[in-house]
């Protein structure tokens, strides 16, 4: 896959399925890690921010100012990379991606108001067992015997997370507690829909530059939820207090540097590695954001499946 496409849609780089190659990480600029850790650490601080943020007014209202506030940044992205690089095959991949970016962020940000944060995130990581799965069917690429494994602990590694804490090695109950977050289920859909949007990010990026990329999705994303709920008189009809707009531009701007950096990491980072350290670091976040800011439990149902999923992941995606 091409090293350009965006990670939060569980891109890897496509390797030979005779063969894996495991990274070196001695071999990787010393930035592109610093990049690559900095993308997982922000992107957990992005989804705590919508946590808190779900409280400023309704759900619409604060999902289209939070993304109209991730355009500042990414217009100035677009400004310093100019003159950007954009062809009339770009947008057929690049608006499918928009409209799956719609439907994932959407899914992901009222997974995380409605459950426990260090449960929700971890959920997310499953993107790349999609991802997998889905290249089966529509690429007829079958997954190595090393990403199968990674597959299966991946999954492993979820059902743990949900073992009641008083038995922490009775995964097989993990139903029960699966379904009582009313998140969980939104939480699967959302990096389902992350996985279909892989491949279209991949043509879009070669029709266009990164920068322009990230400005139409979340542009197109910010006008359409801005339309839509205009026509339903939805702006005038209990419009967020102003005191609450400086914190969801700090959310807005803290998401827009979150994808400018991963798009950044992956110039000089191979996606495989990238998305190692990415989802690492976002999963140990999320354990740690959970505690502190929202008083969640460390279990040992969750340090055992976060630690299994912090395994599985990378034999996927390297």
């Amino acid at each position: 896959m091409n090293e350009d496409d965006p990670a939060n849609r569980c891109s890897y780089k496509e390797l030979p399925r005779h063969r894996v190659l495991l990274p070196n990480l001695m071999h990787i600029p010393s930035l592109g890690i610093l990049y690559s850790a900095l993308t997982g650490l922000t992107l957990a601080a992005f989804y705590m921010l919508n946590k808190k943020a779900a409280r400023a007014g309704r759900p619409q209202l604060v999902i289209l100012w939070i993304f109209a506030f991730h355009l500042p940044i990414l217009t100035l992205w677009v400004a310093i990379s100019a003159p950007v690089h954009v062809m009339p095959a770009y947008f057929l991949p690049g608006t499918i991606v928009l409209l799956l970016t719609m439907l994932g962020y959407i899914l992901t940000i009222r997974a995380i108001a409605l459950s426990p944060f260090s449960l929700m995130v971890p959920v997310l990581g499953l993107c790349p067992v999609f991802t997998a799965l889905i290249g089966i069917p529509l690429l007829g690429e079958w997954p190595s015997f090393t990403q199968w494994t990674g597959i299966v602990l991946a999954v492993l590694g979820v059902l743990w997370l949900y073992a009641p804490p008083s038995k922490p090695f009775d995964i097989f109950s993990f139903w029960k507690n699966f379904a009582k977050k009313r998140g969980a289920p939104l939480a699967l859909m959302a990096a389902l829909v992350w996985a279909f949007g892989a491949p279209f990010d991949k043509l879009a990026l070669r029709e266009a530059d990164p920068s322009f990329h990230a400005l139409y999705v979340f542009g197109g994303f910010s006008l359409i939820l801005f339309l839509w709920l205009a026509l339903r008189g939805e702006l005038q009809l209990r419009p967020l207090p102003r005191r609450r707009l400086p914190f969801l531009f700090i959310t807005g701007a803290v998401g827009g540097a979150s994808y400018a950096l991963q798009l950044l990491s992956l110039q000089i980072t191979p996606a495989g590695p990238f998305e190692t350290i990415k989802r690492v670091m976002s999963q140990i976040a999320a354990l740690i954001v959970g505690y502190v800011f929202f008083r969640e439990k460390i279990t040992k149902p969750k340090l055992i499946g976060i630690a299994i999923l912090c395994i599985g992941v990378p034999l996927i995606v390297l």
